[in-house]
């Protein structure tokens, strides 16, 4: 099977710095396909004014629509209208109704990935490198809990940054462990200040074996900038806990405020 840049290539319309932002984009979205509960496919334009698909990402937090790889395909009719307008108009675009894919009725997004031009600046591309759908199964369709409100609202929010072109990061570390985690390994959001406004229980149970038994959620990760105390914080002392300094009792040091 072609790789994901001799696919890119092949469609004649991207550069090499295209194909490097969307190795970045696809070496993260695992997280972006859990954290949705949906397939997760990359379409890129080819000289013909159409979309091959390039990338493709199962969710492991529920079920898969797409049994089938169709990575090296062009796209499929009823999907070309929505992904050529967010394409044409660099917004992300909704279905208006319900898309039916083998008996099944799915929601589908489909959002422009914009590329930032330089890591320091705020510029991006003219127009889209590439356009991400998002194909929900809607018969799965329940009561969500506070985990699945929150792991929606975290993939809502990064699906806007890949059309601002402000993810993937380009000062983020890269290297063999990228993209590696999933969204059940355990999961904690923080406010701008730091604050844990959520943690799952699997990321509960990580700071358990760290030594921390307390509450995460209301907790600072780290001191604001007007906090000039010393104190300590959950982080800090798993953090402290679990350090090879702390086992052998030797010295130790706490995240960077």
């Amino acid at each position: 099977m072609p790789t994901l840049s001799e696919l890119v290539v092949a469609s004649g319309r991207s550069t090499a710095a295209d194909v490097e932002w969307l190795h970045l984009l696809v070496g993260d979205w695992q997280l972006l396909a859990d954290l949705a509960f949906a397939d997760i496919v990359l379409w890129v334009p080819t000289d013909d004014n159409s979309f091959v698909a390039v990338a493709h990402a199962r969710p492991s937090s529920s079920a898969t629509l797409f049994y089938r790889d169709f990575v090296g395909q062009r796209i499929k009719s009823e999907w070309r209208s929505l992904v050529t307008e967010a394409f044409e108009t660099a917004r992300i675009v909704d279905s208006s109704a319900p898309d039916w894919f083998e008996e099944t009725p799915t929601r589908v997004r489909a959002v422009p990935v914009q590329r930032r031009i330089s890591p320091s600046g705020l510029a991006v591309t003219n127009v889209p490198i590439a356009v991400l759908t998002r194909h929900t199964n809607l018969s799965e369709t329940r009561t969500p809990s506070r985990q699945e409100l929150t792991f929606n609202a975290c993939a809502d929010e990064l699906f806007s940054m890949i059309a601002a072109g402000d993810f993937p990061d380009l000062g983020s570390p890269t290297g063999p462990r990228r993209g590696a985690p999933r969204a059940s390994d355990g999961l904690i959001r923080l406010d701008v200040d730091g604050v844990t406004t959520f943690a799952s229980p699997n990321a509960l149970s990580a700071f358990n074996r760290m030594g921390f038994t307390g509450e995460l959620e209301g907790s600072r990760s780290r001191r604001s900038p007007s906090d000039s105390s010393r104190r300590s914080t959950p982080w800090t002392r798993a953090c402290r806990s679990s350090s090879p300094g702390a086992r052998r009792g030797g010295p130790t040091s706490s995240p960077a405020a």
